[in-house]
């Protein structure tokens, strides 16, 4: 049994049919998610271009993603591990800011996008990827406050940035 039969690489798509029947990403947005958002001062608009991307994936873009997540060790430019650690540290800058429940609830609706059965190691780091592009957009909006946000924020949206060419201006 192969890791990838989940996928049907003719049509160069992540998933090889939407989930629930829906045509689009808007069917498995949560409208309470999107409330609790808008409550904390961010629109999911905000983030519409990540979340486009996301949806449109597909199969060669997500071994990219995946490639550079689990083989970062001989990347010059980025690695994983280091990208965890400025997660943390835009976490608790963020967190400073009275922003704690934006990255949780950010993470629950990236979640939705893959879920049940459609979840592999692919759809995971997807997901992962575009939780720290996301993150990245919240820190630009924070770098008048702390610089290094800034370049934390290019450090952590990179994966997401060079697979699908979204560029920092575009993701402001």
């Amino acid at each position: 049994m192969s890791n990838f039969e989940d996928f049907d690489t003719d049509t160069d798509q992540v998933r090889t049919e939407p989930p629930a029947g829906r045509a689009t990403l808007v069917g498995i947005l949560y409208y309470p998610d999107i409330l609790d958002l808008r409550l904390l001062g961010y629109e999911l608009e905000r983030f519409e271009d990540l979340l486009v991307a996301l949806d449109s994936c597909g199969y060669k873009n997500a071994l990219r993603i995946a490639n550079l997540i689990h083989k970062s060790g001989t990347n010059p430019i980025w690695n994983t591990h280091r990208a965890n650690q400025i997660e943390l540290l835009v976490l608790d800058s963020i967190h400073e800011y009275g922003l704690a429940q934006v990255p949780q609830l950010l993470r629950k609706i990236l979640g939705r996008v893959y879920e049940g059965e459609m979840q592999s190691h692919l759809t995971i780091d997807l997901i992962t990827a575009f939780y720290w592009a996301c993150i990245a957009e919240i820190a630009r909006d924070y770098a008048w406050r702390d610089p290094r946000l800034n370049q934390w924020a290019d450090y952590l949206s990179y994966p997401v940035r060079n697979v699908f060419g979204l560029e920092p201006s575009r993701l402001m």
